[in-house]
């Protein structure tokens, strides 16, 4: 029996990792770095709704947000270092449709797909 050459391995291998990358997402979607236009694009912090917590508060569980108070209640500012700058605001979606209600106001119900996505403040 004929063994194989080792170059035929690390080809193959090379072949696999460019294929990997090629299909992995980029996990770096909502980097600060980032210019807005990608931002605005591609950066979405998604999470699920819990029976008797209300969306601003499970947002705050699991990501580090920054808030301003107004009199209608709480606005977030920024997320995960991601700040809005004044030409875009964090758009609040219930199940892919804008919300109609603050996020401190939503009692989130456990089928809920709760979304926050940078968006152009159009005039």
């Amino acid at each position: 029996m004929q063994r194989r050459p080792n170059w035929i391995y690390v080809i193959g291998v090379l072949v696999l990792a460019f294929g990997l990358w090629l299909i992995v997402p980029d996990r770096n979607l909502c980097n600060p770095i980032n210019e807005i236009a990608q931002l605005e694009q591609k950066c979405e912090i998604s999470y699920r709704g819990v029976e008797g917590q209300n969306a601003l508060e499970l947002l705050k569980s699991s990501h580090q947000v920054e808030t301003q108070s107004f009199s209608f209640g709480e606005m977030v500012q920024s997320i995960d270092g991601v700040k809005a700058p004044a030409t875009h605001f964090w758009a609040f979606e219930i199940n892919g449709q804008p919300a109609e209600v603050g996020a401190g106001d939503y009692q989130t119900k456990n089928e809920d797909t709760l979304s926050w996505k940078l968006q152009k403040i159009e005039l």
